[in-house]
């Protein structure tokens, strides 16, 4: 099993557990407690301001990159890993699937019409056996449907948030080996914030753990690995 994949099963668990807790501490009193005794309501997730509730659609865009690879996960090499960048613009879909006072679950899709990355291996030449390469900048789109978000603080201004994404992006060059074909397979898993500048509308501010690799259907299946800083701007009906 990848390292991504068992990032992404380690973070789904975390995702279910934390909405377990949500969920039980909302539990009604039990028959043998006191029906006569009073309490403070607790608060209702639809009377704020900055609250998601279930149902609530989301519509916006991000932009984001890393400025070097990281091989403390495995993956490329060293020398693999090298001198590479990468960019990538999203435009999201996303749906609340599951609100209360503290947390909101929301699936989440993302468009990606612009990828780069820069430094990408190439082949340069085969000579008597020994192969030569040289760096080019590849540029691709895609999509990663498989989105969950777990934002916490529902109904503070500040929401903070972990999240796991999957998905594919097509390149017009091999990626991110020369051997790894042009479809890569995307795995990410990260947190961030969620500041709302007004009761519908947010600025979001976080970081992934971005992982390329070609699933092992064909050549090399050295993954390129990245820490993505992104920000973006949503809007909630």
């Amino acid at each position: 099993m990848s390292l991504y994949f068992r990032a992404f099963l380690i973070t789904s668990l975390l995702l279910a557990c934390a909405l377990s807790l949500a969920a039980q501490s909302n539990v009604s009193p039990g028959p043998d407690e006191d029906p006569g005794a009073t309490s403070a309501p607790l608060p209702d997730a639809s009377d704020g301001p900055y609250t998601l509730r279930k149902g609530d659609n989301e519509l916006g865009f991000w932009a984001g990159g890393s400025f070097g690879a990281t091989t403390a996960f495995g993956g490329l090499t060293d020398a693999e890993a090298d001198d590479r960048k990468f960019f990538q613009i999203g435009i999201r879909y996303g749906r609340t699937l599951y609100a209360n006072d503290s947390v909101a679950l929301q699936y989440h899709l993302d468009a990606i019409p612009l990828a780069v990355a820069t430094g990408n291996l190439v082949v340069n030449t085969r000579v008597a056996g020994v192969t030569t390469f040289r760096r080019e900048t590849a540029y691709g789109a895609g999509v990663t449907p498989l989105g969950l978000q777990l934002d916490f603080a529902n109904g503070s201004k500040v929401h903070p948030f972990i999240h796991v994404n999957g998905g594919l992006l097509i390149f017009n060059e091999s990626m991110p080996l020369p051997d790894a074909g042009r479809v890569a397979l995307v795995g990410e898993t990260g947190g961030g914030v969620r500041i709302f500048t007004s009761d519908r509308n947010a600025v979001t501010l976080g970081v992934k753990f971005h992982h390329i690799s070609n699933g092992d259907r064909s050549g090399a299946n050295r993954g390129l690995n990245q820490f993505v800083i992104y920000g973006g701007f949503s809007i909630f009906r």
